[in-house]
């Protein structure tokens, strides 16, 4: 992983060596013991890396690849590079070496603005064609590695952090007051926009075409798979379950590390342990003494719902292997909170960052710069029960009594919750929900706005039909394929990925995730629903594919989920809020905004302490994590007083 940035400026040429100093200053975090620069045309490129990325087996000595005046500047990490390589000699392209900054290059000769769709990998990069004086960048689908980019007149900017373009001295530092409000209610949002107004992020899987004198145009390369609903001939069950094997295998194979450890955050469900398993197995077949997989995981007491260290000990004994313990007493999840807030360069934080830094450091105390884990299990091989509404309302009641016998069926009201709800028509389920005072009905992919939310600032904003409109549409689909696809689209999962890569990368290590492997991705999505919840029994096609890879009583189906850290978190939250509350919601930045009523927030704290409301409170503190965010950058007016607009014209923010 690296740092990059791309400038182009028509008119000024040879871009200000002092900015381009402070935007790769603003991303020091990112890498900085080795940093290149590169005038090109009406611009610059840069990239800034640690030094143990320049190995051959992470990005390479190779900072900027250039080739017939066309560079690259590249965050990345390519897999299966040898069925690239057949494919660019087929169509007569011979990369110039072998690092990813080559093999893009070589990529986009072949194959132009195509090029994305036939890379393989973790990746952002951004492409100067002198030839067509124009600008060419992508990320990967998944999202690991990020890219903003803002337009400030004729001048492009574009680079790996928010921070990088704010220090160049034309980027917009105006807060988008909407986006913010999306923040504090814990919306769905937009996939490109930022707190920033003119500042976007590239969205995963898309790709910015830019050329001198034109504005930036930004489109999709890849869309989530179609996920099956029936089976409709496809290969047997278990079949099937051998070929996700042989899949699983050659992401394991492409992302371990070449040489020496590579690290793997291990819970005791079944998505990291077949990642475990299967690894095991891989090393194990090729007789590879050159490689090695090791566990890391976290250690609970007994009694909260986050502990897993049995189970977790017997994946790994039955493989004779060993664990690298972390008590989670020795996490604190919330330590250092105004700190990470400041240094933050959006609102919205990672819940669990400081459990998945503590991972990444154990990763890299065993020698590992690579660190896998097992996103992307639930999106693949998992669905909720509205798949009884798709087969209740396409007339499969055959399937549908069956599916309701075996997950111990219901009263009518739960009849209709699983049937009926989810197949009314968005609209009306809307006016149902506005008759609820907001509430959504469940199985929906929309979330309500939370009561201490204005309802004047929402409805100016028209924060409820943004909200719609970013969901994902159903388009033909079933309800269920709808769903999954959405869990691979929805705009928090790529910020969450790139923030999981990016605070991996502060602990020395680069983060892979095997699951989002494409050719993994599209099997499973072509797999039948009932393979990914038939009656009380979920992943049925992953617990199979790891038959005799894991214990029988590890894949046994199990009656509630395990492994849950939601008490480690909110325990910290309850002692924490009072203190933060006190300090800052007498006079929030967000009531100054005419963002959030206070006294509702102080009320539903209360509420929510009361019923030890779990969801209630994550919310709540999310709300406070944005609050946070704007005191770290804001001054205020000495004065008091007045409407919430005369407040807003006194806040000024810094970025």
């Amino acid at each position: 992983m690296s740092s990059i940035l791309g400038v182009f400026d028509p008119f000024l040429g040879a871009t200000d060596s002092r900015e381009l100093s402070r935007m790769l200053a603003a991303m020091a975090h990112r890498g900085a013991d080795c940093t290149l620069v590169r005038h090109v045309g009406s611009g610059a490129l840069a990239v800034a890396r640690c030094e143990w990325e320049l190995t051959p087996t992470h990005a390479g000595p190779v900072m900027i690849a250039e080739e017939n005046r066309v560079t690259v500047a590249a965050d990345a990490s390519l897999f299966y590079r040898a069925d690239l390589a057949r494919k660019l000699r087929y169509r007569g392209v011979t990369p110039a070496g072998d690092t990813p900054g080559h093999l893009i290059l070589a990529a986009y000769q072949a194959w132009g603005s195509e090029c994305a769709r036939e890379l393989e990998g973790d990746f952002a990069f951004i492409v100067w064609d002198e030839p067509h004086r124009s600008v060419f960048a992508a990320r990967d689908f998944t999202g690991k590695r990020p890219l903003y980019f803002t337009e400030a007149g004729d001048t492009l900017l574009a680079a790996s952090s928010l921070a990088a373009l704010q220090a160049h001295t034309h980027c917009a530092r105006e807060l988008d007051l909407a986006v913010i409000a999306e923040e504090a209610a814990v919306l769905a949002g937009t996939a490109s926009a930022t707190c920033w107004r003119g500042v976007h992020r590239l969205p995963p899987g898309h790709y910015l075409q830019w050329r001198l004198g034109e504005r930036a145009r930004v489109a999709p390369y890849w869309t989530a798979p179609l996920f099956a609903d029936r089976d409709s001939g496809q290969v047997p069950f278990d079949e099937a379950a051998e070929e996700l094997r042989r899949l699983l295998t050659a992401a394991m194979d492409e992302r371990l590390a070449k040489h020496g450890t590579t690290a793997l955050f291990l819970s005791g469900g079944w998505d990291s342990p077949s990642l475990y398993a299967t690894g095991q197995r891989l090393l194990s077949d090729a007789c590879d003494g050159e490689r090695r997989l090791e566990a890391v995981s976290v250690s609970f007491p007994e009694g909260d719902p986050g502990r897993e260290d049995e189970v977790i000990s017997s994946i790994v004994g039955y493989w004779e292997g060993k664990t690298r313990w972390i008590h989670s007493g020795d996490i604190p999840p919330l330590a250092g909170l105004l700190e990470r807030v400041a240094y933050r360069d959006e609102p919205f934080p990672h819940l669990f960052e400081m459990m998945n830094r503590a991972l990444a450091r154990a990763g890299r105390s065993l020698g590992a710069h690579v660190v896998l884990d097992g996103n992307g299990g639930d999106q693949l091989f998992q669905a909720s029960t509205v798949y009884l509404a798709d087969l209740f309302t396409t007339g499969r009641w055959p399937t549908f009594a069956r599916e309701w016998r075996a997950r111990g069926g219901g009263d009518w009201r739960e009849l209709l919750r699983c049937t009926l709800l989810p197949a009314l028509p968005a609209s009306t389920l809307h006016r149902i929900a506005e008759a609820r005072g907001g509430k959504p009905l469940v199985n929906t992919l929309e979330r309500a706005l939370p009561e201490w939310i204005c309802p004047a600032f929402a409805r100016e904003h028209s924060l409820l039909e943004r909200e719609r409109s970013n969901v994902l549409r159903r388009d033909g689909r079933s309800r269920a394929a709808r769903e999954s696809a959405w869990q691979f689209t929805r705009p928090l999962i790529g910020r969450m990925t790139a923030s999981l890569g990016g605070l991996a990368l502060e602990e020395g290590v680069e983060h892979r995730s095997p699951f989002t492997d494409a050719r993994v991705v599209a099997f499973a999505a072509s797999r039948p629903v009932l393979e990914r919840r038939s009656g009380r029994e979920t992943k049925r096609l992953l617990r199979r594919a790891m038959k005799g890879l894991l214990p029988d009583a590890v894949l046994a189906p199990r009656p509630y989920r395990t492994g849950s850290p939601i008490r480690y978190l909110t325990n910290a939250i309850v002692a924490t809020m009072p203190s933060l509350i006190e300090r800052t919601m007498k006079n929030p930045v967000l009531g100054d905004l005419g963002i959030i009523e206070p006294a509702v927030f102080r009320r539903m704290w209360e509420e929510c302490v009361r019923r030890d409301d779990l969801n209630l409170c994550v919310s709540l503190y999310l709300t406070m994590e944005v609050e946070l965010w704007l005191r770290a950058r804001a001054t205020r007016g000495s004065e008091r007083g007045g409407s919430p607009s005369a407040h807003r014209a006194r806040l000024a923010f810094t970025s």
